[in-house]
């Protein structure tokens, strides 16, 4: 792998920029958000050694070594584990390199199923083609995992028909951090991938139990998107329900999809589309789910 300038050990409460856009925030110590092309990443650095939520896109594998490098403060550094939030590439594409550097790949039961049979994704117009076997996790589990690492308990919990069929949150108790994967575009309409078993109306009410189990001081961890507040999920969870019921009630009035799509959803909505989804999707995506 080649290796890249080296930049100075981090210092709590900064942001720096790597190359190919990878940029480090520090949450609380020993506790750090990664950002770069695809999903955002969480590190749990400790004296146990260091635990990943996420690894981003194939091709970021080289921006990760040396964002995790920098942290850790040795060279070719590499977690003792993966957690998986769900199949995705954008979240599981380095998954590959870094169980060949020892890493253990955890997440739910589902995940190792999709990431070994691959999808023709007809709603994004993209193959997925079957993972490499060193890239699935082997270690899976079907409700809830708890993981005791670095004086924390990462409890890792499965919430079914949600962004896919397979998706998790990760929460650091003891830092109060929680990470929601695709469960969370913050700002943004989200993917919800219907044919890995995602649903818009679950995804929903997983958000609104979501909401219930934390405070309002927790620091939150999208799956895309600016670290958030409790506040910007509630406003997330507000856009869900508002949008949806739109959608709905233009159906019940018998307008098409498309008629829906001509008017859209308002003004108040305009800038959700700015993402990887636009308007009209979310529009199709809630149709398809009610």
């Amino acid at each position: 792998m080649k290796r890249l300038i080296a930049v100075p050990l981090l210092a709590l409460g900064a942001s720096i920029a790597f190359a190919q856009q990878v940029t480090t925030t520090p949450l609380t110590e020993g506790l750090y958000m990664l950002q770069g092309r695809g999903g955002n990443v969480v590190l749990s650095l400790g004296s146990d050694g260091a635990v990943m939520i996420d690894d981003d896109y194939p091709n970021m594998i080289n921006e990760y070594q040396f964002a995790v490098d920098d942290i850790t403060g040795e060279d070719y550094s590499a977690p003792n584990y993966i957690i998986n939030t769900h199949w995705h590439q954008d979240h599981t594409g380095g998954n590959d390199y870094w169980a060949g550097e020892g890493a253990t790949i955890i997440a739910h039961k589902n995940v190792r199923t999709r990431m070994q049979t691959g999808l023709d994704n007809k709603a994004l117009g993209i193959v997925f083609p079957p993972s490499p076997e060193q890239a699935l996790p082997v270690l899976t589990y079907t409700n809830v995992l708890s993981l005791y690492f670095n004086d924390e308990a990462i409890v890792v919990e499965h919430y079914s028909a949600g962004h896919t069929d397979g998706d998790s949150i990760v929460r650091f108790t003891n830092a109060n951090v929680v990470h929601l994967g695709d469960h969370f575009f913050n700002g943004r309409f989200p993917f919800v991938d219907i044919e890995s078993g995602g649903n818009v109306l679950s995804y929903t009410d997983n958000i609104a139990k979501i909401l219930a189990s934390v405070d309002e001081s927790v620091q939150i961890v999208p799956g895309h998107g600016s670290l958030a507040s409790k506040d910007d999920l509630r406003a997330y969870y507000q856009m869900l329900l508002e949008t949806t019921q739109t959608v709905r009630s233009a159906l019940d009035d018998g307008q098409s999809i498309d008629d829906i799509i001509a008017v859209g959803l308002g003004d108040k909505w305009a800038s959700w589309g700015s993402g990887f989804i636009n308007e009209a999707q979310w529009i199709r995506t809630i149709a398809a789910s009610l």
